[in-house]
């Protein structure tokens, strides 16, 4: 678990790293995810939703998104970006699997956390 002190910490090793990269980097980390999975796996025949939670939904990485129109106001506060967003350009973008959905959140809400960002990721049954 990330403390207070070591997110501040983090955010300190962000500084200087354009929102953009911080997107692009989740990005990738979410559809190597994925493909690994996929590998793995295949495609689970499970259906449903993914997505990340931003909390609070402020600040430069926030910001970035709301100016590309990137995500939406998260049910119950925070900024949400859907798996849809995150694996935007890849072969299994449009699955309806549950399970793929989840890996590319997972991976991508990591890479925000690596920056000292709060993101958890969610996903929820069709």
């Amino acid at each position: 678990m990330i403390t207070q002190d070591t997110k501040e910490l983090l955010k300190f090793n962000a500084h200087g790293v354009s929102p953009a990269d911080i997107y692009k980097e989740g990005c990738e980390a979410g559809k190597l995810a994925v493909d690994i999975f996929y590998a793995q796996h295949g495609e689970p025949l499970y259906c449903g939703f993914g997505d990340v939670k931003i909390v609070p939904a402020r600040g430069s990485f926030v910001k970035y998104l709301k100016d590309i129109k990137i995500g939406s106001n998260g049910w119950n506060g925070g900024w949400r970006i859907s798996s849809y967003d995150i694996m935007r350009g890849h072969d299994l973008c449009s699955t309806q699997s549950m399970s793929i959905k989840e890996e590319a959140c997972d991976a991508f809400a990591k890479v925000l956390e690596k920056y000292g960002i709060t993101a958890y990721s969610q996903s929820r049954a069709d």
